[in-house]
């Protein structure tokens, strides 16, 4: 106690609730280890190795698994939207990338394909907006007016135009 004396009240009550706080944090971190990795736990009973050092191991661990599930969870995305190519978590399994490099390509692989859906919902939409241009052209497509407008398009365009008017 002698160490707050010459601070404030308010300031030595902070000081005393920090000191707390990691007093018992230091004091769970025993009971955490041996919930969350009794291997590591028993190393340090038996002084193979110290707190300290356990602590970052399970954290790592810890880390490790997180990207395990998220890397897991983008395999099973990839597989339904029928991506071929090996799961990631088999090129971790074979040692050719870490769980850290897998989640990165994971993380990536989800942002671009979120990017894909975002582009497409937009299309599809500027598609509905437009569907009276369509139905239109199905309505009268032996016209000036529809020849004019499908020759005003790229040979791609025409023929989607085309195929659009026949489904009308």
């Amino acid at each position: 106690m002698l160490r707050f004396v010459g601070l404030g009240l308010g300031a030595a009550y902070t000081a005393a609730r920090e000191q707390r706080d990691r007093s018992a944090a230091l004091q769970a971190q025993p009971d955490l280890l041996r919930q969350q990795a009794p291997d590591l736990a028993a190393q340090a009973a038996e002084g193979l190795i110290t707190l300290d050092d356990a602590t970052p191991t399970l954290d790592q661990r810890q880390k490790e698994e997180r990207h395990r599930q998220q890397v897991t969870h983008a395999d099973t995305i990839r597989l339904a939207d029928g991506d071929t190519t090996p799961p990631l978590a088999q090129l971790v399994e074979r040692g050719d990338i870490t769980w850290g490099q897998a989640h990165q390509r994971a993380e990536e692989f989800l942002a671009h394909r979120q990017e894909a859906i975002d582009r497409a919902l937009n299309s599809l939409h500027l598609i509905a907006e437009n569907w009276t241009t369509v139905q239109d052209l199905a309505a009268r497509p032996e016209t000036a007016y529809a020849r004019e407008l499908l020759d005003g398009l790229t040979p791609e365009a025409r023929t989607l135009a085309q195929r659009l008017i026949s489904l009308d």
